[in-house]
């Protein structure tokens, strides 16, 4: 009797004991998953940390403009000494977006980055950085860094939608030096008479012209005027459009430059400012 309590004591121990040992394990494996998926994170992040010091650099919005030969919008992203700048090709919904924000425009009802504006600050966030790393088959990539409390959250985006937020809420824009290093052109004067002068142009898309509540898509924005330029001297401000030179409508940026170019001394030309037009006087030699 006493061995048949024994070897049952024996067989229950033995039972609970596997039992034991196939929890314990279950566990290890779980522990491990956790652990290896925790280590797989904080190698990310530290690895992340790591290009943020090491291997990102911090660039500005330099200039917005148009491709010349494709028309398409262009989005400089610049080093502090403006030597170099990362080009950029976005969409010109976007384009209209960076501008707006570059110059505080209000729409009377808010836009697409309008609305993510608000959802990020009604959530109590912030848009911590933004960062642009790589670019694989012609495609830049963007990551959207926002910080709520103590927490980042990190969001793949587009880098054009990535600047309309930086510039919204004032966060720094960086990019991979290895990257800037590659693709970066020297910020020189390219010779064209506009440029000589000081100016950036841009030329008028419907919504643009909405924003200005101007009429029409016939003329040129002023996108940005160089500091000590003659173009400043003279009194041109950024949101200028142009409409006549010299007496020729301006129906595009290629009829601004040719009339820009075949006056070499002071020229009267009719602009759209603040609503209104006026008149002023143009010294491009």
């Amino acid at each position: 009797m006493w061995g048949k309590v024994l070897i049952r004591t024996v067989g229950d121990s033995f039972m609970v004991m596997k039992r034991t040992i196939r929890f314990l394990a279950g566990a290890a494996l779980c522990l491990a998953i956790v652990v290896w998926i925790s280590g797989e994170t904080l190698a990310e992040r530290f690895t992340s940390v790591s290009l943020e010091q090491k291997e990102l650099l911090q660039v500005k919005v330099y200039r917005l403009t148009l491709d010349p030969t494709s028309g398409h919008p262009v989005v400089f992203l610049a080093e502090s000494a403006e030597q170099y700048a990362l080009p950029i090709w976005i969409g010109r919904f976007e384009a209209d977006a960076i501008y707006s924000a570059m110059h505080g425009i209000k729409h009377r009802r808010p836009h697409t980055h309008d609305l993510l504006e608000k959802v990020i600050q009604r959530s109590y966030g912030k848009v911590h950085r933004i960062v642009i790393p790589y670019v694989r088959e012609g495609i830049y990539y963007g990551t959207l860094v926002i910080q709520r409390g103590g927490s980042l959250v990190e969001i793949d985006a587009r880098p054009s939608d990535s600047i309309v937020m930086a510039l919204k809420f004032k966060a720094p824009i960086f990019v991979s030096k290895a990257l800037f290093r590659d693709l970066a052109v020297p910020l020189v004067e390219q010779g064209g008479m506009e440029e000589l002068y000081g100016l950036t142009l841009q030329e008028l898309s419907p919504s643009l012209a909405l924003c200005f509540s101007y009429g029409s898509t016939q003329g040129v924005l002023v996108s940005d005027v160089r500091k000590g330029s003659r173009a400043e001297k003279d009194g041109i401000e950024r949101g200028d459009i142009f409409v006549e030179v010299g007496g020729q409508p301006v129906d595009d940026m290629t009829s601004f430059k040719d009339a820009l170019a075949s006056n070499k001394t002071a020229v009267q030309a009719k602009i759209f400012r603040n609503a209104q037009y006026t008149s002023i006087t143009l010294h491009p030699e």
